[in-house]
């Protein structure tokens, strides 16, 4: 009896560990929505659970309580539209930190989402959009930037999409060594970043965003553009592994002066 509740206890940490890491049988939306390798982290401490859901995947930090990175493709679409949105963000149960919509409330912090409810809603449909609504999508963004240049970044990034036909995006907060944190313990960004990445003429290109918590009303995207080298500096983790070595290097060193 000893041996057999052992191995069913084995069996439920097996099940679980499949449930966090991937979150559904069908592995297509990692294939879709990560390009060129799912980021990897080679900061201490910041081991994750990959979450996969209907459009985006989520690199996922239960000790922060805050999604790390989150990979999505947006393509063109012609009369988009969208379901309303659902009146709370809910629990991800697949996550040990269990962060709730109430976590946030009386904090003077947006719930802001890293994989777009607009965007993805229009793309993938109405249970995709829902699931930019659980709290493993989302990290705390003051007011300012979550309604106002990360949302005119995020409108872009639409725009492209439909210009280009499709982008990727991979996007997430930036901490530094100052730890703050909300009363329910959630750490709170010093900055978000951004990346689109893009097949044009037969060639790659890349845009990188760096936005923090109090940037100014009169800040463009302009003001915004770093290297991706930049921002893997900054959160310790690798983008774009499974291209070539010297292209990768090409590609992530250089700075846009200009949006597309």
């Amino acid at each position: 009896m000893k041996l057999l509740a052992k191995f069913l206890a084995v069996g439920v940490v097996l099940a679980l560990i499949a449930i966090v890491v991937f979150g559904q049988e069908d592995g297509d939306v990692y294939w879709t929505s990560t390009y060129a390798g799912m980021p990897r982290s080679h900061k201490l401490g910041d081991e994750l659970v990959v979450l996969l859901n209907d459009g985006f995947t989520v690199g996922y930090s239960n000790a922060r309580m805050d999604p790390l990175w989150v990979c999505y493709r947006l393509f063109r679409v012609v009369n988009p539209s969208a379901g309303e949105r659902p009146s709370k963000f809910k629990v991800d149960m697949r996550t040990l930190a269990q962060v709730s919509h109430d976590d946030y409330t009386n904090s003077g912090y947006d719930r802001g989402h890293m994989a777009p409810n607009y965007a993805i809603a229009t793309r993938y449909g109405r249970e995709a959009q829902l699931q930019t609504f659980l709290m493993s999508n989302v990290c705390p963004q003051t007011p300012d930037l979550n309604r106002g240049l990360w949302k005119h970044l995020e409108e872009e990034a639409r725009e492209y999409a439909n210009d280009l036909d499709e982008i990727w995006v991979i996007t997430g907060p930036i901490f530094d060594a100052d730890i703050e944190r909300l009363p329910s313990n959630v750490e709170i960004p010093d900055k978000f970043y951004k990346i689109l990445v893009d097949e044009f003429d037969g060639s790659l290109r890349m845009l990188a965003f760096i936005m923090s918590q109090d940037v100014p009303s009169s800040s463009t995207l302009d003001d915004s553009l770093v290297s991706v080298d930049k921002i893997e500096k900054l959160t310790g983790l690798d983008f774009l592994w499974q291209l070539d070595d010297e292209l990768e290097a090409k590609l992530e060193a250089y700075t846009e002066t200009v949006p597309w």
